[in-house]
């Protein structure tokens, strides 16, 4: 079997080939080539993408050598980059009978069940080309594992590379892939351990210190995840994607500061990124800079006017300044743009309430709920607000409605046990702080802050014992 794009010749010879070839057709003249040129011409347009000049050669080729295999199955594969697998199928079980220990045939029939989602008998098919090959099997599996990736099935791709893994440990792109596949599917300390393992044979890799630092990111290994993205930097100083990383990185401990310094340095490469302003902007309001926020989010709208998280950045800080018109004009300006951004239906119904235009806070906060009914923040706001409203009832309503989905969210727990306690329900209260108490102690202290009992003593007595 051949491994993948391995040409008979070197490179050089290749090229030499292919150029005698393309100056016969040019100059219309009659020509021969041995299958093995032809194979190594097919297989030049094949790695170039060029299938309309590899159809061309396979043409070619047939009408002079009408007997070979080599040709037919690259023909074959010709069928299978343009879609038409049961074309190829027809081909290739012809082949079977003429190349029966062949296991590119049986590869290839593999691959055109994939595409045709016929899943069991592309298994059947690899593992036939897995018995037919013993030459380099580690590349076979790999190769066999690639096309699994390709339509993410990457359970089933980790079972081709764990066997590759276990005839060649030391195989780079087989850690990688297992790196890769593993952190697919959640699974981080098993896709930490393959990238490790790349490392350990070749520690220069700018890539793979990248990936790393986005599993111990997603881990919440945030001390390894900034050492991981600093050697990604070390070794590609220009590898902008680790710069940012590490940034957010930096701003999700809080460490804004450092974070903007990364972030700064990022715009030697993307000058014209409104994105970064957007996000040096966030770290200065986090540091209560709100004036170099400001100018970052107005820099953002000088390069692209129409950048809805720039508006929505310059409405929080005026929210923050007590300037919730302005605010309201921002936000606006954000929603108008993307308007179904649910951050932005948030940020719209502090706003409307700040005005004290609280049935259109109510509005936009129900607006937030349909756009992303599986987040809580909007039920929680759309229940305080009602409960400022003493609209009691309707808090107790929505909370009947969304209680089996938000069990573990105490705070709405704690605004219905207020409206429990304020419709004179206190064994509903009480049942419902119980709950919160379980999942957060400090339940208890966010429900006097809410509620302000008086003489009431047995209530509070009761509480207490919770």
């Amino acid at each position: 079997m051949r491994e993948e794009r391995d040409y008979i010749f070197d490179e050089e010879d290749t090229f030499e080939i292919v150029q005698k070839y393309e100056d016969m057709l040019r100059q219309r003249k009659n020509f021969f080539f041995d299958v093995a040129d032809f194979e190594n011409i097919i297989d030049f347009y094949f790695n170039s993408d060029n299938a309309k000049r590899a159809a061309q050669a396979i043409d070619i080729a047939s009408q002079i050598h009408p007997y070979s295999s080599e040709i037919q199955i690259r023909k074959a594969e010709l069928f299978i980059i343009d879609g038409k697998f049961k074309q190829a199928l027809k081909l290739l079980h012809f082949l079977v009978k003429v190349e029966t220990n062949n296991a590119e045939v049986y590869f290839l029939k593999g691959q055109s069940h994939l595409g045709l989602n016929e899943f069991e008998l592309a298994e059947k098919s690899f593992r036939q080309a897995i018995s037919s090959f013993t030459e380099d099997r580690v590349d076979l599996l790999y190769r066999i594992a690639s096309l699994y990736q390709e339509i993410t099935e990457y359970n089933i791709a980790i079972r081709y590379l764990l066997y590759a893994y276990s005839i060649e440990n030391n195989s780079l792109n087989i850690n990688f892939e297992l790196g890769y596949c593993f952190e697919c599917i959640d699974e981080f300390d098993k896709s930490a351990k393959h990238y490790n393992l790349y490392l350990d044979i070749n520690p220069y890799s700018s890539s793979v210190w990248y990936n790393l630092g986005i599993v111990y990111t997603r881990t919440g290994d945030f001390d390894k995840a900034l050492e991981a993205y600093d050697y990604s930097i070390a070794i590609d100083p220009a590898n902008s994607s680790a710069i940012h990383n590490k940034a957010n990185t930096l701003a999700t401990i809080g460490r804004y500061s450092e974070a903007i310094e990364e972030l700064t340095e990022l715009i030697k490469y993307e000058p014209e990124n409104p994105r970064l302003y957007v996000s040096i902007g966030e770290c200065y309001e986090k540091l209560c800079l709100y004036d170099k926020a400001l100018s970052t989010y107005n820099r953002s709208i000088e390069i692209f006017p129409s950048y809805a998280e720039a508006y929505f950045g310059i409405g929080l800080i005026k929210l923050k300044t007590q300037q919730p018109n302005l605010a309201l004009e921002n936000i606006n300006k954000a929603i108008a743009i993307e308007p179904e951004n649910y951050d932005f239906w948030l940020g719209l119904a502090r706003a409307k309430y700040e005005i004290n235009r609280i049935d259109d806070a109510i509005d936009a906060y129900r607006q937030a709920t349909l756009l992303n009914p599986d987040e809580p923040d909007a039920f929680i706001g759309m229940a305080e607000t009602l409960l400022y409203k003493e609209a009691f009832a309707d808090v107790e309503e929505l909370y009947d409605e969304i209680a089996e989905r938000f069990s573990e969210t105490y705070p709405l727990k704690v605004i219905c046990a207020a409206a429990m306690y304020l419709q004179n329900k206190p064994h509903k209260a009480i049942e419902l702080l119980r709950g919160a108490k379980k999942i957060a102690p400090s339940a208890i202290d966010e429900f006097f802050s809410i509620v302000s009992i008086i003489n009431d003593d047995s209530f509070v007595s009761r509480v207490k014992l919770l």
